[in-house]
């Protein structure tokens, strides 16, 4: 019989040397023995299996600095075998029976040379274990680091569903290096028994957040996209630093998914540069994502074209979808319409919604203010050049004592222009649920020259809801920016 257990390092965020990486297996034996007697103390006493395995699911070494020698007592004790007092096991080894690895986190003020050789050690005490899921974000890595984490990616070919690299300033080339691991396009360093497997078919997550990594990052990202199968649920390709080339890759290979992308739940692109076109070819997509409950598209310079593109596709898709961020996409009123619509067809699902720093101004959040509705639990609207009829629209949505928004938690509206006397109204109409407005600008009432009988001929959306792709915006056919980047130099494309 096996009783399951999480190991977690103690403390606070520290440096780990030689005697506290002592007290910490000390810790965990206790914690395994403590394990082992309560099982036993819960299990009935005919049982026919009388030995108890102690089994360690999950391991969380992150928010810690190793030292080398620490990383070394650790990795022993994670794939050595140990007894009891009475010299009874109590255990198999404990990088045989995990399956979440968080290693993120573990190098921080390491100098170069002791910083890869803790992650060569961690990682490698997992070479041979059988993990579903790896996170080591947080680790500054270069092509030296990848190779230092090649066994606790690689050595996972048969097991690894879900992956996190965020925030590990990737370059180009250590993404291409990752892709070719994840592809099996690579000999994976140390482990050359495993090339031509293919990781990317069985990932169900896959996480790579502030990289930075530009044009050449888009190029590795769109390769392990085309691996993918219909596992997948969770996708965050966001902080790219990445021109319009390397988005139109991205949007392209979400495109070229086809059902792969069917069961999709998170889609987390901010802060890529789509534009138009992209935009148009990331709705093709959405369109197949009718499972998607959140959707991440800030800072993406959809503008008003694309994000009714998208907007439609959520809404063809019939997606339950909960969380929406169009925030920074150079958003008017007329992209405000078509998100309101989009709320109204959604809005017993949605519950958090960020549209802030766009151009939306009162008339196009009065449109937004008017579709929310009862399940609505965020939102921010801040910086939307609006002013007090954007206010009123609000408050009036609001309605009394909260009672067409019951569910709401917060409201942002700082960053836009509401006289005083309105801004004494939206405190006594929200409470706490409105953030101090420190940057509201009150000089000018911004709605001096908005008539409520404003024509919106340029706001008309019922057109094209086709999957044509909106060629005002010419330029390299997808498949020819494809070729040119292939065979570019990379250090050319950033």
């Amino acid at each position: 019989m096996s009783a399951t257990i999480t190991l977690v390092s103690p403390g606070p965020r520290e440096v780990v040397d030689e005697a506290r990486a002592n007290e910490i297996i000390s810790h965990w034996k206790k914690e395994l023995i403590s394990k082992k007697a309560e099982f036993d103390k819960n299990t009935p006493q005919d049982s026919s299996d009388a030995s108890t395995l102690i089994v360690c699911d999950k391991i969380v070494l992150s928010n810690k600095s190793y030292t080398a020698v620490a990383a070394n007592i650790i990795a022993r004790f994670l794939t050595s075998k140990e007894d009891d007092e009475a010299k009874n096991k109590y255990r198999l080894p404990l990088s045989a029976t995990v399956k979440i690895a968080d290693l993120s986190d573990i190098i921080a003020s390491r100098m170069e040379d002791e910083g890869l050789q803790v992650l060569r050690t961690m990682c490698g005490a997992f070479k041979y274990s059988s993990l579903e899921e790896v996170d080591l974000s947080d680790n500054a890595m270069g092509s030296k680091g990848i190779k230092a984490c090649a066994a606790v990616l690689s050595g996972q070919y048969s097991s690894l569903k879900r992956l996190s690299m965020c925030n590990n300033g990737l370059s180009e080339f250590s993404m291409q290096e990752v892709a070719e691991i994840l592809c099996g396009g690579s000999d994976c360093g140390e482990n050359s028994d495993n090339f031509g497997s293919n990781i990317c078919e069985r990932l169900t997550k896959i996480h790579f957040y502030n990289n930075m990594s530009g044009n050449g990052g888009c190029m590795a990202f769109a390769q392990i996209l085309s691996k993918c199968t219909n596992k997948l649920e969770d996708i965050r390709f966001s902080g790219t630093r990445a021109g319009r080339e390397g988005s139109l890759l991205i949007s392209s290979a979400l495109e070229n998914l086809g059902q792969g992308i069917i069961n999709l739940k998170n889609l987390d692109l901010a802060d890529n540069s789509f534009g138009s076109h992209g935009g148009s070819l990331l709705a093709k997509a959405l369109r197949r994502c009718v499972n998607l409950t959140s959707l991440n598209l800030r800072d993406c310079v959809l503008e008003d074209d694309a994000t009714g593109e998208v907007c439609r596709a959520v809404w063809t898709s019939d997606a339950p979808l909960e969380f929406l961020d169009l925030s920074g996409n150079e958003i008017t009123k007329k992209g405000a319409k078509s998100i309101a619509e989009l709320i109204e067809e959604n809005e017993s699902n949605l519950r958090v919604l960020h549209c802030e720093e766009n151009e939306m101004t009162s008339k196009g959040v009065s449109y937004i203010a008017a579709a929310l509705g009862g399940h609505i639990e965020e939102i921010r609207l801040g910086s939307n050049e609006c002013g007090n009829v954007a206010a009123s629209a609000v408050m009036t949505a609001y309605g009394e004592n909260g009672s067409g928004m019951p569910n709401l938690k917060s409201i942002h509206l700082d960053y836009n222009m509401f006289s005083k006397d309105t801004v004494k109204e939206l405190i006594e109409c929200f409470g706490d649920k409105l953030p101090e407005m420190e940057d509201n600008v009150d000089d000018d009432d911004v709605d001096d020259n908005l008539s409520e009988d404003e024509e919106d001929d340029d706001i008309d959306d019922d057109s094209d809801d086709s999957d044509e792709i909106d060629h005002r915006h010419q330029g390299q056919s997808i498949d020819d920016l494809a070729k040119a980047l292939e065979g570019a130099n990379l250090h050319d494309l950033v």
